[in-house]
């Protein structure tokens, strides 16, 4: 027999549906049904839809560090720091902390004090089971790092780049190679020697600065090879002692001989630098490199009349000259280009940059002239090497000295200035310098075309440092490290989150979505799992809810793969 029985719990009312049978002779309750509160059994009647309020709300990141980790786990990175680097006995995996550490810093860089709570934050713990607050603690993450030394950090480099190489079917007939700096914080005292003051490229000469030599691919800016080294150094220097290991990385790809084409810009040029690209041992390179326009000062005396147009659309109406010239010690095929838009761009920064001239000089002027007057007699009176070490710096900008002229005169003991634009010379820099760019190559079987083709394609290179200097994805600063071992490490971890970033940004775009590398983050960043939880008689069953934000198409691919894993 069944019938419908209530129960009060805390001024509740919960119903139940109950059966009843005799037991040994006697009427007994041998099963209850739960059916829940009144309205609850009024919504099930007719049908409506009553959504009761929730506990609590957890919100997860969940988009761009799990595509990270799907990237990472398909090219088996952990793996391949496993098999280069000593197991511990306590802690996290080597492995674990740095790949942890690379999605950090191409999503949210943070110190490694404030690491753990962004951990918790992410859907991360359902991947690493032994991360905890200690393991990612600073003491934990240096535990780790000491494991890599710069020989352990280039064989797993090794491995990782012929694994990218493979499965992505990366075009490695062309590569782009660069250096850069990054200004740091580090005490003038400590004693590392990666981080020492020299010139850097971000002006900032009041600190130390660490250097970065990075060669990639021209498709996606993948990054192939990378070293920290010395901030002091030049990039020709630099360049001198790393062209072997270019060639060692290239050969371990084990791609065979083929035709690569190295290219590079000026400030890597020395004739044994050159030398040492072409040697045979262990493996030639061919070459595409830049000029000063003073090495082959003969090509600007050519006519823009007798420059051809270079063929293709994406040229713009460049212009070129083909000729071979005797450089470095050698002769190479030499290409001197005009660019309209180079030009126009050129003009646009001199002409600002002589306002700028004209302004200061004029404002040194009267100041003197105050001097002479008698306007001004208290202080130091301006000496003629002072007003001449002012002037050098106000025309210091590229091509200011050159269509500027000065007079600096001492009469009376008064010190005065006189200038002018020298409309000449100012001409003369229009017609034969601006817009010109002297190309280098020993590819004589290369059309200017492609010459010119594969230099520009530098910009890859030059983009990879930009998204690594970007304050908000990928940035290599801060650099919480200040020893030799760490900082390596350190650099490591950030050319690995710009691996595992621009093989992202490639899958997307085989997909059909092309976007920059910090729209595909910021848009990856907006999807969050959100798990609902509601009570229900002392127990909790939960909801898990993902919000796409206009992205489905984007993030389908590795929520999908998520959802398996998890088996929500």
């Amino acid at each position: 027999m069944a019938y419908i029985i209530q129960k009060k719990t805390k001024n509740n009312i919960y119903y139940y549906l109950a059966t009843s049978a005799r037991v040994n002779g006697k009427p007994r309750i041998v099963s209850k049904k739960y059916l829940g509160t009144a309205e609850k059994i009024a919504q099930s009647v007719t049908g409506e839809i009553i959504i009761p309020e929730p506990d609590f709300s957890t919100v997860l990141e969940l988009g761009a560090v799990l595509a990270l980790y799907d990237v990472a786990e398909r090219l088996g990175v952990r793996a391949i720091i496993e098999r280069h680097v000593l197991k511990r006995n306590q802690g996290m995996p080597v492995s674990d902390t740095i790949l942890l550490a690379s999605i950090n810093r191409a999503v949210m860089p943070k110190s490694k004090n404030s690491f753990y709570e962004w951990f918790e934050d992410t859907i991360l713990p359902s991947f690493f089971k032994t991360a905890n607050k200690n393991s990612l603690s600073s003491q934990g993450f240096w535990n780790n790092m000491s494991q890599l030394d710069q020989n352990t950090i280039r064989a797993i480099e090794d491995d990782v780049t012929k694994a990218v190489v493979k499965q992505y079917k990366i075009n490695t007939e062309c590569l782009l190679f660069d250096n850069t700096n990054f200004f740091t914080y580090i005490d003038t005292e400590n004693p590392a020697t990666l981080a020492m003051r020299g010139h850097s490229k971000e002006k900032r000469s009041d600190l130390k600065i660490i250097g970065l030599s990075l060669m990639v691919s021209p498709d996606n800016s993948i990054p192939l090879f990378h070293e920290a080294y010395p901030g002091n150094k030049n990039d020709a220097k630099q360049f001198s002692e790393i062209i072997i290991k270019l060639k060692q990385r290239y050969k371990k790809l084990g791609l065979g001989d083929c035709d690569v084409t190295l290219v590079f810009d000026r400030g890597n040029n020395s004739e044994d630098n050159i030398d040492d690209v072409l040697q045979e041992e262990p493996l030639p390179f061919h070459f595409v490199g830049g000029l000063k326009l003073n090495q082959c000062p003969e090509l600007l005396l050519v006519p823009l009349k007798d420059l051809k147009l270079l063929n293709g659309k994406a040229f713009k109406k460049t212009r070129a000259h083909r000729s071979l010239k005797k450089v470095f010690g050698r002769e190479f095929t030499a290409v001197m280009t005009f660019n309209p838009e180079l030009y126009k761009s050129q003009i646009r920064g001199i002409k600002n940059n002589i306002k700028k001239c004209m302004s200061r000089l004029q404002e040194l002027q009267k100041s003197l002239e105050k001097w002479r007057k008698g306007e001004v007699t208290k202080g130091r009176r301006p000496s003629l090497s002072g007003v001449s070490n002012s002037v050098s710096s106000i025309l210091s900008a590229e091509h200011m000295k050159a269509i500027f002229d000065h007079d600096i005169k001492k009469e009376n003991g008064f010190v005065s200035l006189s200038f002018k634009l020298s409309d000449e010379r100012f001409a003369d820099l229009r017609r034969r310098v601006l817009g010109r760019t002297i190309l280098f190559t020993d590819r004589s079987d290369w059309t200017n075309e492609q010459i010119v083709t594969a230099y520009r394609s530098q910009y890859h290179v030059e983009e990879a440092f930009k998204r690594m200097k970007n304050t908000d994805h990928l940035t290599f600063r801060p650099i919480y490290h200040f020893t030799d071992s760490k900082i390596r490490v350190h650099a490591f971890y950030c050319v690995l989150a710009l691996l595992l970033t621009s093989l992202m940004n490639r899958e997307l775009a085989d997909m059909g979505y092309d976007v920059s590398v910090n729209k595909m983050l910021d848009s990856f960043q907006r999807i969050r799992q959100v798990t609902t939880y509601f009570s229900e008689d002392n127990t909790y069953k939960n909801n898990v809810v993902t919000s796409y934000t206009g992205i489905e198409g984007m993030a389908k691919v590795y929520i999908e793969k998520y959802k398996l894993l998890c088996k929500l």
